[in-house]
């Protein structure tokens, strides 16, 4: 297995050593962290990698940092405020979402009626045989070419309603995230 290759975008980690978790919590590229020592970007990298250890004065801010940040208390969560073109975004966002639900939300109905359909075509073709004589062959043409209609409208469709239910579920979650964020009430 390949060793994940670190970076201050992921935040801190159990694993890291004392220089990545000062960068990671504190979200510091190494030229950051070497304009804090007062070192070079190089001298930086080499001690992160084990290449070269920091100077004695160096490692000891390093350390410094490292206590400090992992003793850091969690704070409170810093509550989102968005801009006025923030909410006007996801405003229209949310707006564009509800004009999306409807074409999914009528195919869906369309799609679901066609399936109950055909599975009613199927259930009736066995007695619908049995009404319309044997040698009539254009009735029983006309029978086989519904029932090879329902069991291919059935055979390739079968699936797709449950991916436009996931499909409007998703387009539901994000509308009412939405109204969450922007704290407005207008629902649905």
């Amino acid at each position: 297995m390949s060793k994940r290759k670190f970076s201050n975008q992921r935040g801190p980690s159990p694993y890291h050593g004392a220089m990545q978790g000062v960068r990671a919590h504190l979200g510091l590229t190494q030229d950051d962290l070497a304009l804090l020592l007062r070192a070079s970007r190089t001298s930086v990298s080499m001690a992160e990698c084990g290449d070269r250890p920091l100077p004695w004065e160096q490692e000891k801010l390093v350390q410094a940092l490292f206590q400090a940040v992992k003793a850091m208390q969690p704070g409170p969560a810093v509550p989102l405020v968005l801009s006025a073109a923030d909410r006007d975004d996801l405003d229209l966002r949310r707006q564009r979402l509800r004009l999306d639900r409807y074409p999914v939300a009528e195919k869906l109905a369309a799609l679901q009626v066609r399936l109950a359909q055909a599975q009613c075509w199927q259930r009736v073709l066995p007695q619908l045989r049995t009404v319309f004589p044997a040698n009539d062959a254009r009735a029983q043409q006309w029978l086989d070419l519904f029932e090879h209609r329902a069991a291919g409208l059935l055979d390739i469709d079968a699936g797709a309603p449950a991916l436009l239910q996931v499909r409007l579920a998703a387009i539901e979650f994000e509308i009412a995230e939405i109204t969450r964020l922007l704290g407005d009430g207008e629902a649905g």
